[in-house]
């Protein structure tokens, strides 16, 4: 069955008025839209004013054109001290800034008692001034429990960690403490040096070290350093004597209220045992810087052995070839022991006496033998069969009459000790050894006569002459054989020292 036209028309505006909201929705959106709209053109209307709070800035959001209304709004309330300076409401909205410079609270504590001022002072003078209380210049004034003085500025605020405007402010108003300490007129009876000064101290002692006077080991302060000070408190000082004490020889400084050297002593605990002596006399006055030396002093007996060296006696012997030697007795030192008073002062010895002396052993003589037998041998040689009587160990040099030590302007140039020329085969040596003129022969050079001498040339040593113009040069150990005839024994050195040596 088909609806008619009206009942479509109805039911589809049923369906329509159903989906609309009902008219207590409609006012609530509108409501809502009203209260975004007016608050969207209340922040959007306000305006940013900054507030510089004792060199510190900040900034304010507000409606309010009057600075007074400005700073209430932030919970600023300006007190006694405080300075505003408050720009124009035109300055203040083209950015001129609202400038306050709080008071500071200053409290003072002296003579007993608590000042507070609430101040724009910047240093402490001018705080005082503030203040008006009276201080000296021999007060002392101490700023948050620091020595201060009158031109010391006053501490800066302390920033709070956190908050705004009211948090700096109160920073800004926190007590600064200020204190007095009266200074009290002090007389000063240094022997008889008279002083009088101003001083904060709280003691005597202390009263004095802050003026640099000094009290030493031995002096004696009357009344006592550690007595509390007192308006015009007189103090006397009786200064000790200061002196060098020297005992034994170990010196230290001390002060002294001793009158004579023998108090000091006493004063010391010092005994002077039967040998000692003090420097000066006991009887001696102590005066300022002396020195008083006490010398102990002790003796004792030594018993010294001193050795006696034993002598060494050549001994002949007609059985051993002649230059060999035998030790028949090595011989022994003796020795002499003496009875010795040593005088000890301070550790030191100072004199000793021989008291009595003994020969306790008596030295043994060293016994050498050597040979005085002579035996007549043969050596073959590139020039013949030679006779001889000795062989010596000598070091042999060489030299000629350009290399002799003379100029050839010199009358002796070229001249040997016995007067000879200059020539190969002739040798120099030392007569102790080898006797002039006698003949000797050395391997590789040949026969040589003992016609020279030098200052060089000692016992062991013999210098080769050759011609000025075959001069060979000689620095060799070598065998030296003395040729016959026999000198007589009279002329014979037995003993012919080991020098040179010959190296191994």
């Amino acid at each position: 069955m088909r609806l008619s036209i009206r009942h479509k028309l109805q039911a589809t505006a049923s369906i329509i008025l159903s989906t609309l909201p009902s008219w207590r929705t409609i006012i609530s959106l509108t409501f809502l839209v009203v209260l975004i709209l007016a608050a969207s053109l209340y922040i959007a209307t306000r305006h940013t004013i900054e507030v510089v709070v004792n060199g510190r800035a900040f900034s304010h959001r507000t409606h309010q054109k009057s600075p007074q209304r400005v700073l209430r709004e932030m919970g600023f309330v300006a007190r006694d001290g405080d300075h505003v300076y408050y720009p124009t409401e035109e300055e203040m909205l083209q950015g001129e800034p609202i400038r306050v410079t709080c008071a500071r609270q200053v409290v003072l504590v002296h003579d007993g008692s608590i000042t507070e001022v609430q101040t724009q002072a910047a240093d402490v003078n001018d705080a005082l001034v503030d203040l008006d209380v009276p201080v000296s210049t021999h007060d002392s004034l101490l700023l948050e429990g620091g020595t201060c003085n009158r031109e010391t500025k006053l501490p800066p605020p302390k920033p709070p960690r956190r908050g705004g405007i009211r948090s700096w402010v109160a920073a800004v108003r926190a007590p600064i403490k200020l204190a007095v300490k009266r200074a009290v007129s002090l007389h000063v009876q240094d022997g008889s040096i008279p002083l009088t000064f101003h001083t904060t101290a709280r003691t005597v002692g202390e009263a004095l070290l802050e003026r640099d006077i000094p009290i030493y080991e031995g002096d004696r302060v009357f009344p006592s350093p550690d007595t509390e000070m007192t308006p015009d408190l007189t103090v006397f000082i009786e200064r000790a004597k200061p002196i060098v004490l020297d005992v034994g020889g170990a010196g230290r400084m001390l002060r002294t209220h001793a009158e004579t050297v023998e108090e000091l002593l006493a004063s010391e605990d010092i005994t002077l045992a039967s040998k000692d002596y003090v420097e000066p006399s006991s009887e001696a006055d102590v005066v300022d810087d002396m020195r008083v030396a006490v010398n102990r002093v002790r003796e004792e007996y030594h018993i010294e052995e001193v050795p006696i060296s034993f002598e060494t006696v050549w001994e002949p012997d007609p059985d051993m070839k002649i230059d060999q030697r035998k030790v028949a007795h090595w011989g022994q030192e003796g020795a002499k022991r003496s009875h010795v008073l040593v005088r000890y002062e301070n550790g030191k010895e100072t004199d000793r006496q021989q008291d009595k002396e003994r020969i306790a052993r008596p030295p043994t003589d060293r016994t050498i033998k050597y040979g005085t037998k002579i035996v007549v041998k043969e050596l073959e040689t590139p020039h013949g069969t030679i006779e001889y009587w000795r062989k010596l160990r000598m070091l042999a040099t060489s030299y000629n009459a350009p290399t002799a030590g003379k100029s050839p302007s010199h009358p002796l140039y070229g001249v040997t000790r016995l007067g000879m020329r200059a020539q190969k085969g002739l040798v120099a040596v030392d007569p102790r050894a080898i006797n002039l003129r006698q003949e000797v022969y050395v391997p590789d050079y040949g026969v040589g006569l003992a016609a020279d001498t030098g200052g060089a040339i000692k016992w062991r040593h013999i210098d080769l002459c050759f011609d000025d113009d075959n001069l060979e040069l000689w620095y060799r150990w070598v065998d030296v054989y003395v040729l016959t005839p026999v000198p007589p024994e009279t002329e014979i050195t037995w003993i012919i020292p080991d020098y040179p040596q010959e190296r191994a």
